[in-house]
């Protein structure tokens, strides 16, 4: 993520993809509350492929001592001196002229400049993956930023998520972040790359004879994606078996699979905090393996307190033997 250095307050400043600068606080990135800055006085954008910087005030505003009229646009370089409307002001200095990216960007203190950004995929557990404090993922369906606290007393079994805007602080591990949203993950680049859906896979587990491991394989025609044994295959496992039960009792696609939390907590001995950080933890491994793969919101379904696999292709093996496989159950049930 590019950003600018500011040289009087001696702070990082980052870019989103069109940045501004003016005195109107309410309707720029960057305010500066001096008398000779227009309300919107320049703008630095990213235009697909480099950065450049528009002045837009009647004040004019200068690059390396070239003096920028409005309406003028020019490409910026790693180095190039920013000085808005006056040049016996200090400016900014580019430091980083990098493409967008979703990002959290640190508010730190002096004693923490070490804090590096965190840049964003679609499904983020924060501050790592082992002890998680929220989640922090992208909806494509709504195509927005949501948030969820992950810590016991912050929510019940029904998780609580909230919309994340630009430039939203956001707290967690004891440290202030700002929200930055490039828009990378949004309309364009998804419905760009799009080739398949979750659901066109088959979820192929194979399970120990004791139940304690269990590997997650996906499988489309000869493409084979293998997720290792993970704790948190088990818990979808569980959801799968539930699917499948109702699939012989020729209960409607719409009604199959749906379970009180309560009932899966008791099955697989854990608390709600611990299912939520599972489910998490396995969106983020499919969405890492499959990043520009659609309906990753839908593999696990909640609604009233209850919660279901939402995918229909599965097959369950445990040591030789085949004992769930939506192909053979639909074919029962047809």
């Amino acid at each position: 993520m590019a950003h600018l250095f500011d040289i009087v307050t001696r702070d990082n400043i980052p870019l989103a993809p069109h940045h501004t600068f003016g005195r109107l606080a309410s309707a720029v990135d960057t305010h500066i509350n001096k008398p000779y800055i227009s309300k919107l006085h320049a703008a630095i954008e990213w235009n697909g492929l480099y950065w450049q910087i528009k002045h837009l005030g009647l004040n004019a505003s200068w690059i390396n001592g070239q003096t920028l009229e409005q309406g003028e646009v020019l490409r910026l370089k790693k180095g190039d001196h920013i000085q808005l409307a006056d040049t016996n002001d200090a400016g900014y200095k580019v430091t980083n002229l990098a493409a967008p990216t979703d990002l959290l960007w640190p508010l730190t203190h002096e004693s923490n400049t070490d804090i590096m950004p965190i840049e964003l995929t679609r499904y983020n557990l924060l501050p790592n993956a082992q002890n998680p404090e929220m989640a922090l993922f992208y909806e494509e369906k709504e195509q927005r930023w949501l948030r969820e606290p992950l810590l016991k007393g912050e929510h019940d079994n029904e998780p609580k998520t909230f919309p994340v805007t630009q430039r939203q602080v956001i707290h967690f591990a004891g440290q202030r972040w700002q929200f930055i949203w490039a828009q990378n993950l949004g309309v364009t680049e998804l419905h760009m790359c799009k080739t398949q859906k979750l659901n066109d896979f088959l979820f192929d587990f194979d399970l120990s004879l004791d139940e304690e491991t269990t590997q997650l394989r996906l499988q489309k025609e000869k493409e084979v994606i293998d997720l290792g044994i993970r704790s948190h295959h088990y818990l979808l496992l569980q959801l799968v078996r539930h699917r499948a039960e109702d699939v012989l009792k020729g209960i409607k696609p719409c009604s199959q699979g749906w379970m009180y939390t309560d009932k899966l907590c008791a099955e697989l001995g854990l608390d709600s905090t611990h299912i939520n950080i599972q489910i998490f933890r396995l969106r983020k491994q499919i969405a890492d393996a499959l990043p520009t793969t659609e309906g990753q919101s839908t593999l696990i379904e909640r609604r009233g307190g209850k919660i279901r696999f939402g995918g229909s292709h599965y097959r369950i093996i445990k040591g030789d033997e085949i004992i769930n496989n939506s192909l053979t159950l639909a074919h029962a049930t047809g």
